[in-house]
């Protein structure tokens, strides 16, 4: 299914999501979205989580709103 909303930019340069795409997408207040930009679009996802430190997207650990990969952990561990 596809969501179509026309929104106008606030003054402090806001756009609202409307709660249909929101749920649709299960974005939640704090969730951290990603926004990308050419020269005729603008694309806004919901961002993935990654380690910190190499990217990886399984086994992770959340800590202080970031996510370290098993493997980073380890060797932060032997430091």
């Amino acid at each position: 299914m596809i969501y179509t909303n026309f929104r106008e930019i606030d003054k402090a340069g806001r756009i609202v999501i409307s709660k249909d795409i929101r749920r649709h997408l299960n974005i939640n207040p704090g969730d951290v979205l990603q926004i990308n930009a050419d020269d005729e679009q603008i694309t806004i996802r919901k961002a993935e989580a990654k380690c910190v430190f190499c990217n990886a997207q399984e086994s992770l650990t959340p800590f202080k709103d970031k996510h370290i990969c098993d493997s980073c952990l380890a060797k932060l561990r032997e430091q």
